[in-house]
């Protein structure tokens, strides 16, 4: 055997070898690849699932103020219809004060308490008042309707004006006057 076979035998191993490596590192970039093919769509399918995840939570969180939002609006209408018919009905009390002698019959339930007090009522109710109560007659006041006793001796207020009896009735039957302008369902 010459040295020139060694040298080809040599070389023909060293080939193979290289052909081999070649390959094994072809197999094994194959393997890197598809297990990095792998785990980005594992992360790609995670990324997907948390950005539906927080698409869903956002339109929930839209639908939610915008409920918010249009419930605020309907009870601010709400309320706003119960101040006009508040206001009305006060409009109508004071109205139907001067027809019916709503303040007279309030003076005559009440005449125990002024006839040793002070009486108050508006300007336009004045003359009538001053001729029920005579010398306790105290002054004029602004209200819509009504009158207050003062006690003789100052410790008591008898507040009956127009405006008190209704807030006070108002606050006591809110409920019942809303659920006759929007009925439950």
């Amino acid at each position: 055997m010459g040295l020139e076979t060694v040298i080809e035998d040599v070389l023909a191993r060293g080939r193979s070898e290289a052909e081999e490596i070649r390959r094994a590192t072809a197999a094994e970039r194959e393997r890197i690849l598809q297990d990095a093919r792998a785990e980005g769509a594992k992360l790609l399918a995670q990324r997907d699932q948390q950005a539906k995840g927080a698409a869903e939570r956002a339109r929930i969180q839209a639908l939610a103020r915008a409920e918010l939002e249009s419930k605020k609006i309907v009870l601010s209408a709400q309320k706003e219809l119960l101040d006009q018919v508040y206001a009305a009905v006060l409009d109508k009390l004071a109205r139907l004060a001067e027809s019916e002698g709503l303040v007279q019959s309030l003076l005559r339930a009440h005449e125990e308490e002024w006839r040793n007090g002070k009486v108050y009522c508006n300007a336009r109710d004045a003359d009538r008042v001053r001729l029920i109560v005579g010398k306790n007659f105290g002054s004029t006041i602004d209200c819509v309707g009504g009158v207050v006793i003062d006690s003789a001796d100052g410790s008591r207020r008898i507040d009956l004006r127009f405006e008190t009896i209704l807030a006070d009735v108002w606050r006591d039957s809110i409920k019942e006057v809303a659920e006759v302008l929007w009925p439950p369902q």
